[in-house]
């Protein structure tokens, strides 16, 4: 019997996008993200009802059509940064940092220059893989990018190119403690993803979109072990097709006492900050996972 490796079927339709994009050109991204968006909103829906409702618990004050507006314009962005990585693979450093304007690249600078080691929490927000290839180009530092396993293994190969074509290095989730320590007790940087949904058992209870959600400890655990500066950096897409970038450190002062409450109060800084940026252009968060199922 024939069997279908669905692996090798899925790379073969991202190689197929990936020569698409090459051919009509980063420019015309968006069009192409608009025909997606109109196959996998309404004829194929993957993911719409997570999406609308998400959107309706973090946006109760909006009507129903303003709703499907934000979450039809969401499967645009997602599509346009999934094409956008695609492009990545064949462009220069300089071509990557052409893409965008950096708020606030001072203060990142100044802490990566110092000794210490530190962390950088960004969040699936605008384009995250460009915001870790222009950080690390623009700091001119190997940023030490978490990274979840993913199930297919060549597109995970594809992505690990893309991310190491410069400067940065792929570190697997599941890596040990001890590597991460090591990283930051070197003077190095620790790139995070913190934005997913954590474990009902292990994680800890924030307040995003006025509503309690978990989270990891993550990056807020290895930042008080190791007494390391934590910075934010956020990108937002612009109409023009390029990017901004926010930069915002996050301060150690006024914690409570209780290191449990310290992780907690940790995380609910980064949330908020995250909160504000996504309510500048809500279409640009990944909707598309269920970021309040507890």
């Amino acid at each position: 019997m024939f069997m279908i490796d669905k692996n090798k079927l899925e790379f073969s339709l991202w190689k197929f996008f990936t020569k698409v994009v090459h051919i009509i050109g980063r420019e015309r991204i968006p069009v192409l993200s608009k025909i997606l968006a109109i196959i996998f909103f309404y004829l194929i829906p993957i993911r719409k009802k997570i999406v609308i409702s998400n959107l309706t618990k973090a946006f109760p004050e909006k009507s129903k059509s303003e709703i499907k507006k934000i979450a039809f314009n969401n499967f645009m962005s997602i599509g346009i940064t999934f094409m956008e990585i695609m492009a990545f693979r064949e462009m220069t450093g300089e071509e990557i940092l052409s893409l965008s304007g950096i708020n606030n690249l001072d203060v990142a600078k100044k802490i990566v220059n110092s000794d210490k080691g530190s962390i950088l929490l960004t969040a699936h927000v605008g384009n995250w893989e460009l915001g870790a290839l222009t950080m690390g180009l623009s700091l001119d530092k190997q940023i030490n990018v978490l990274v979840k396993k993913q199930r297919n293994h060549l597109v995970a190969n594809w992505m690990n190119e893309v991310r190491e074509k410069f400067t940065n290095k792929e570190v697997p989730l599941g890596a040990s403690v001890r590597e991460l320590y090591k990283t930051l007790i070197d003077g190095g940087i620790v790139g995070i993803v913190g934005d997913q949904r954590g474990k009902k058992e292990d994680g800890v209870t924030v307040n995003f979109f006025n509503r309690p959600t978990v989270t990891f400890q993550g990056f807020a655990a290895l930042g008080i072990k190791n007494k390391v500066p934590i910075v934010v950096v956020l990108n937002k897409r612009l109409p023009s097709g390029k990017y901004l970038f926010d930069i915002e450190e996050i301060k150690y002062d006024n914690l409570p006492e209780k290191l449990s409450d310290q992780l907690v109060e940790l995380n609910q800084r980064y949330m908020t900050i995250l909160e504000n940026k996504i309510r500048e252009a809500p279409e640009q968060w990944l909707w598309m996972h269920n970021i309040w199922k507890y």
